[in-house]
Formats: C-alpha cells, sequence, structure tokens
C-alpha cells in the first residue's frame, strides 16, 4: 500500500446519493437482478487498427485516489485528441471508491467503462461474479490493439497475477515489490555484507543490532497488514498459500511454519518494542528517524526514505532484492490494474484507454515522474538510485502475487495475521498457524470456494 497522498477529488458531494439511488435501483442484489447490460466479450472488430475508431464516444473511467490517477489525468487531453473520444473522470478515496465500484457491478451499471482495481483485493471475488472483460482476446486483436503496444513487454509473472480462471481481469498500472533497505553506514562498520539470504540476514542482524540504540530489523508486524510481507519469506522456505489448482490453506505445511517462525523471531529478536501494532505507518518513520538498520516493505517507499529522512539516514540508505531462502529466490509484488466492466457497452472504446494508458510510451513517462510502471522494458530516470532500478527490475520477472487468490481476502489476511502477531509474541508457532489454516479454510469455504 503506497503512502496518503494529496490528491484532488471529484464529485465527492454526490458519493452518498449515487449508492442510495443505485440500491433502490438494484433491490440490493446482485446476479441476475438490477440493471441490464450485456456481459462477456467485446463484440469482434476486424481491419486495420485506427486510433480515431471510435471518434465521438465518450468513456467514464472511475478512480481510486493514488499517486498513479494524479499523475494520469493531466495527460487525458492527449487521448482525447488522440482518438476523438472524451472521458469523464470520478476519482474517490479508496474507500469510497471501492464502494461505488461495487454498488455498479452489483447494479449491473451500463455507465461505468474502466475503473482501476487492485486484484490481489478483489480480484477472485470479482473473478468469480463475473464482474470483469477478459482483456487478453483484446489485447491480442490487432484490429484495436496498435502494433506497437508490446503485450509481451509484462512479465508472465505479473500478467499471471492478473489472471483468474484464465480471465485476464486488469493491465496493471503501477507495481511495487518487496524490498530490504538497509543502512550503508552501519553495515560497512561492522564489517558485513548486504545480506543475499535469510541466513545472512540474521547473521547480519546479530552483528549490528544494538538493543540501546539502532535495532537491526523491522518489518510489519500488526496481524493482517504482515500478510503481505511475510510473502517472500513463505515463498523463499518453500511454502504456498493454497494447494495447487485450490482453495485450501497450504501455509500450515512445515515449510510455512519455518518462514513465520523465522519471520518473528527476526522482528522480535532484532526490532523495536511494540512491533504487533506497527503496519507500514509506524515502522517507516523508525527507519526514517535512524532508530532501524534494515528494513522489508514495499519499493514505493523509496522516495519517502530518500526525502524525508533525516540527513544521515538519506544519506547513507542502500536498496537490495529481498534475500534467498532455503527453497530458492522468489520475490512478490502487489500494485493497481485497470479493468473494464462486463456491462460496459462500450468494451472495445474502452480498451483504446487501458491500451493508451498502459502503452510504453505513457509508461515511460509516468515512471520518470515516480510511478514504477510495469513493463520490463521501462527505462527509470535520474530520480531513481542505481541499486533500486536493480533490485526493482530484477525481482518483476518472476515475482508473484503477494495475498492468496480467493474470495475473502480481508477475512483470511486477519485469519493468517493472528499466527504472526503469537508467533512473534513468543506462543508456539505451529499450533498457532494450524489454527489459523483453519480458519482460512473456514472462511473460504463460507464464502463459496474462490
Amino acid at each position: 500500500m503506497s503512502p496518503p497522498n494529496p490528491i484532488r477529488r471529484h464529485r465527492p458531494g454526490v458519493l452518498s446519493a449515487v449508492i442510495v439511488l443505485l440500491l433502490v435501483l438494484t433491490g440490493c442484489g446482485g446476479g441476475e437482478s438490477g440493471l441490464s447490460g450485456d456481459t462477456g466479450q467485446a463484440s469482434e472488430v476486424t481491419g486495420e487498427f485506427d486510433w480515431k475508431r471510435f471518434d465521438g464516444e465518450s468513456l467514464r473511467l472511475v478512480f481510486n485516489q493514488h499517486p498513479w490517477q494524479e499523475a494520469i489525468e493531466p495527460l487525458l487531453p492527449e487521448f482525447e485528441e488522440l482518438t476523438g473520444m472524451t472521458v469523464e473522470v470520478e476519482s474517490l478515496p479508496e474507500e469510497q471508491f471501492r464502494q461505488r465500484v461495487q454498488v455498479e457491478m452489483t447494479g449491473r451499471s451500463d455507465s461505468l467503462d474502466v475503473f482501476m482495481a487492485n486484484v490481489q483485493n478483489e480480484g477472485a471475488k470479482f473473478a468469480a461474479n463475473g464482474w470483469y472483460t477478459d482483456l487478453r482476446p483484446l489485447a491480442e486483436n490487432p484490429a484495436v490493439t496498435a502494433t506497437d503496444y508490446a503485450f509481451d513487454d509484462f512479465s508472465e509473472g505479473v500478467i499471471d497475477g492478473h489472471t483468474f480462471a484464465e480471465t485476464l481481469v486488469g493491465i496493471p498500472i503501477q507495481l511495487e515489490t518487496q524490498m530490504l533497505f538497509y543502512r550503508t553506514d552501519i553495515l560497512q562498520e561492522a564489517g558485513v555484507e548486504v545480506p543475499r539470504t535469510f541466513e545472512e540476514l540474521e547473521q547480519v542482524a546479530e552483528a549490528i543490532d544494538d538493543p540501546d540504540g539502532t535495532r537491526a530489523f523491522v518489518s510489519r508486524g500488526a496481524g493482517a497488514a504482515a500478510v503481505t510481507q511475510i510473502a517472500t519469506y513463505l515463498f523463499n522456505y518453500g511454502a504456498n498459500w493454497t494447494e495447487e489448482g485450490s482453495d485450501t490453506a497450504a501455509f500450515d505445511s512445515p515449510e510455512g511454519v519455518e518462514a513465520i517462525d523465522f519471520y518473528s523471531r527476526m522482528i522480535s529478536s532484532y526490532g523495536p518494542q511494540g512491533v504487533v501494532n506497527m503496519s507500514w505507518e509506524e515502522a517507516l518513520p523508525l527507519f526514517q528517524q535512524g532508530q532501524v538498520a534494515m528494513y522489508t516493505d514495499a519499493s514505493t517507499f523509496m522516495p519517502n526514505i530518500l526525502e524525508e529522512s533525516t540527513e544521515q539516514v538519506s544519506g547513507n540508505v542502500g536498496f537490495a532484492k529481498m534475500p534467498a531462502g532455503p527453497a530458492g529466490e522468489f520475490q512478490t509484488f502487489n500494485g493497481w490494474a485497470l479493468g473494464i466492466s462486463p456491462f460496459s457497452p462500450k468494451q472495445n472504446e474502452s480498451w483504446y484507454f487501458v491500451q493508451w494508458a498502459t502503452s510504453p510510451d505513457v509508461v515511460a513517462r509516468l515512471t520518470e515522474e515516480g510511478i514504477a510502471g510495469a513493463r520490463e522494458s521501462v527505462e527509470f530516470g535520474d530520480a531513481y538510485p542505481e541499486d533500486w532500478v536493480t533490485a526493482f527490475t530484477e525481482s518483476l520477472p518472476e515475482a508473484r502475487p503477494q495475498l492468496p487468490k480467493v474470495g475473502p481476502v480481508p477475512e483470511v489476511r486477519d485469519a493468517i495475521g493472528t499466527s504472526i502477531v503469537s508467533a512473534i509474541q513468543g506462543e508456539p508457532v505451529e499450533p498457532a498457524v494450524q489454527e489459523s489454516a483453519e480458519q482460512f479454510n473456514s472462511i473460504v469455504e463460507s464464502a463459496g470456494g474462490g
């Protein structure tokens, strides 16, 4: 999750009225009730690609207030000039944004065309409800996709992470990987190298930790907030969230228990007091203020660390990929994407916007402004430290989604988080993880699977 950003709002005063109106129209129902709207694939278009094919049409876009949204809005006149289409944009705070999209999907609204989506949070649920247009046929149709779009420039792992039941639900617009931030001066003074494995991470922590001064390590410990961060540890120990091909919990395997035990031991042995109450909002300032020497979290915090840390810290920060584990090196990602409503009668037109916003040119321009895109070929400007670029680009090709691909993501995050908190507090790890797995399975079963 990215830090708060001061972004202008569009029409916030009408949100409640619109939600109430839609609920009345739909009878709070889902599935087949509510407004009419054709679902399924976009109608087939043939012939040569032409940016002006849909000249005169209009699109309605619903965005979450986010740094990407703030950066793309000034460029929208370029899209309108290129295509002859006009766009209407609504940008809402995240909670209200999620409410708006869910209400309109439940009501099968045919006025929503393109929307931002965080597929790791709602992807499985929306896909199970049929609330996404499959974008792959559009991306592979030369009549509606420009020859220079370069769809294969998105890594296989990232595209797989945006695919549910063979449906490509979104094209990524912004990605973050997990990354190790560290104090170069402290490691140099201790005569230790940047850790490349979990074993080395603990060895370095032991060498530099000062219980009465700068602690060695911090990451998120606040239950559900820690789940995204523990994913890399889980995979690198050889475990997975679920059994292959099913929604049954698999993180209670011996390897999963080892991963959670290691993560909790690092935080409890070499971290500050009160870490079980820390998400990124509490952990990031500790690194910025020089109270901890190593911090693992989202790559997107790089500007905050360089611009808002103490002078001593900002001048001595290094960036590295997450260390490898006993089972190898598997990196993780999270981020936002653009999806197209299956109830929109303008799915081909909507695809024009999605491909423009995720085109090599637009992604490169936004990346220069600090919005790291998902394309492998993107070049980073001088604002990005060289070691950050190396860590980020080398992490993407094989990166896996951080969260389980199941429907009730918030609920299962809470269940997993309880075992992490228990482990940090010194409780026996294995029974706590097994209990979390049982809760996980019960939640998923009650929700009707993925």
